[in-house]
């Protein structure tokens, strides 16, 4: 009987686990912003160690390969700050190759959509 309690704990667990799991966001991301532009930012998005991790390219502001200071994720709902005390976009995963919210500035608020480029 006691082997049999211990496999039915083990499959809860597994199937709790499962269900919570952070979404894979990893992959090259185009941002899409309010009124886009002609070249939109980039978002480089990997798995580092045990956290997100993401460079990006402005080429409107000729940045590059710049460090996004945190990326989080909690189900399907993805947290974004770009620079330390700057812009946050809360968004939420569509599906596996579009993301979608709010970007929060000092001054404006914006629609923003990501779209996996790879």
């Amino acid at each position: 009987m006691k082997p049999f309690i211990l496999l039915i704990s083990v499959a809860i667990t597994s199937l709790f686990a499962i269900g919570t799991a952070d979404k894979n966001i990893s992959g090259t991301w185009v941002m899409e912003q309010g009124d886009s532009s002609d070249q939109p930012p980039v978002f480089r998005i990997e798995m580092g160690e045990g956290i997100w991790e993401g460079k990006m390219d402005v080429p409107q502001q000729e940045v590059y390969d710049r460090k996004v200071h945190s990326i989080r994720v909690d189900g399907d709902s993805v947290f974004i700050t770009v620079y330390k005390n700057g812009s946050t976009i809360y968004a939420r995963r569509v599906n596996d190759s579009s993301i979608t919210g709010v970007m929060k500035g000092e001054s404006r608020i914006d629609t923003v959509k990501f779209k996996k480029i790879n």
